[in-house]
């Protein structure tokens, strides 16, 4: 894997213009580590969802979750790898702020949406997550239940490799509902067992966290 460009330490990963590189002949981009990078468009976005709810119904979120958690678990090594190899320190030992920062340039350069963590409920052994633009809820249109149980699936993998623990994730309020941003929250899977029963007898965002803090896990 190519060396990351040599720039001092605390500069931008994803600076546009630095991030990714085209070959036009060959027909192939990569990120700046020589990662390949695939665009997706939009209809074919809404057109594989479509795919999977119709193939799988009812379980359609638990492949979503599934596939998210798997991909998401990938994201969280190579975010570690880059970030330390970038910064010149290991990423566990960078200041909160950068790395939260850097989290949300990673996810909103690959698509997913602007990501901005709560962490104010970490000793609680919460993590909330609130999205803009959240991949599948901007573009699926309104909805009567949250739509993006693929995003659920890829910040319960991400948390769990940032924070070295396995961790479930639950998403709260949905966009595509009519809420301002989708919301997630995220712990240890003992903790969140009736979270999504608690969402889907219409408890809103707030009261689901309550519920949860009050949870001894």
């Amino acid at each position: 894997m190519p060396a990351p460009s040599a720039e001092p330490a605390g500069g931008n990963f994803y600076a546009e213009g630095l991030y990714c590189r085209t070959d036009v002949r060959r027909g192939v981009t990569r990120t700046r580590t020589g990662a390949r990078l695939v665009a997706l468009t939009s209809d074919f976005l809404i057109g594989f969802r479509r795919a999977i709810v119709d193939e799988c119904g009812p379980a359609a979120d638990t492949v979503f979750a599934a596939c998210g958690r798997k991909w998401g678990g990938f994201l969280a090594r190579r975010f570690e790898e880059e970030m330390s190899a970038f910064h010149g320190r290991p990423l566990r030992e960078m200041p909160l702020a950068r790395v939260q920062a850097c989290l949300a340039d990673l996810f909103s350069h690959h698509g997913w949406g602007n990501v901005r963590l709560d962490l104010t409920r970490h000793e609680q052994g919460l993590v909330v997550a609130t999205v803009d633009e959240p991949i599948f809820a901007a573009l699926s249109g309104a909805s009567d239940r949250p739509v993006d149980s693929l995003l659920a699936g890829v910040l319960a993998g991400f948390l769990s490799g940032l924070f070295a623990q396995e961790l479930d994730c639950v998403q709260t309020s949905c966009k595509a509902c009519g809420e301002p941003a989708s919301r997630f929250v995220a712990g240890l899977a003992p903790r969140l067992a009736g979270a999504r029963a608690w969402v889907a007898n219409g408890k809103n965002h707030d009261q689901v966290v309550a519920e949860l803090a009050a949870v001894r896990a």
